[in-house]
């Protein structure tokens, strides 16, 4: 008789999110050298070093001392999201400018929320998000355009990464708070918040496809298209074309 421990199947979403997050872990290990580069040599021809340098791009969040509220990302799978950031983040004197997006969302969506450990999670990823939007902005010249894997030749502006910024702040916290309710529960105020959550996905869709095309590379754009629930998240895996080919 078998001893080996029962295998525990995903839902098909949850192994593809799960494919998704070893992809962007993949994509940021593979660019952790050229990143500390831009560090001491930034690229001058690069418009977007002209408002944001890459220190503060790529400037570590606060850590998370909270145990309680780490439990709670570790339950959505997440763990990684807020770790890297600390692990390879830099100690920019200036913030990141994107940060000011990502604090936006997790206030808004918390509202009255009294759970601590739940209202420091919301955060923590939100946080997160506007470091690896900003860190995979830093490295974007280096890569290829999404669809026809030809170099990147256009720029990109604050702007269409602060609507990134956002859109990844409301997946990441709409996954925290999807999970912690569902393997833990929650009081009406964290219900509330989920479904500020879940709404504003559905109002951000429309806007998706084209902030897509703005964003155009590749790792920028699956970092986007993968983190918020909407119709075109998974069209890629779903039709056995997803991008890790490139790498």
């Amino acid at each position: 008789m078998s001893s080996s421990p029962p295998v525990t199947k995903l839902p098909l979403y949850e192994a593809w999110e799960a494919l998704a997050d070893g992809l962007h872990v993949q994509r940021l290990a593979l660019y952790l050298e050229p990143l500390r580069e831009l560090l001491t040599a930034t690229p001058a021809e690069i418009a977007l070093f002209a408002n944001a340098n890459p220190a503060a791009l790529t400037a570590s969040p606060a850590p998370l001392a909270e145990p309680q509220a780490l439990a709670a990302i570790e339950r959505a799978g997440l763990a990684h999201w807020v770790s890297l950031p600390g692990a390879h983040g830099t100690s920019s004197p200036a913030a990141n400018p994107l940060t000011t997006t990502s604090d936006q969302v997790a206030e808004a969506l918390l509202g009255t929320v009294e759970d601590q450990p739940i209202r420091t999670a919301v955060q923590a990823v939100s946080a997160a998000s506007a470091w690896w939007i900003g860190s995979f902005a830093a490295i974007r010249h280096l890569g290829v355009h999404h669809s026809t894997l030809e170099p990147v030749a256009d720029d990109v502006s604050m702007e269409v990464l602060h609507a990134a910024t956002r859109m990844v702040a409301v997946g990441t916290a709409t996954r925290v708070l999807q999970h912690h309710l569902r393997t833990t529960g929650g009081d009406q105020e964290i219900q509330l918040a989920y479904c500020r959550a879940v709404t504003e996905g559905i109002v951000c869709e429309s806007s998706l496809p084209a902030l897509l095309e703005d964003l155009s590379e590749l790792r920028l754009v699956d970092l986007v298209a993968t983190s918020i629930p909407w119709r075109g998240r998974f069209t890629k895996y779903a039709g056995g074309t997803g991008a890790g080919q490139v790498e």
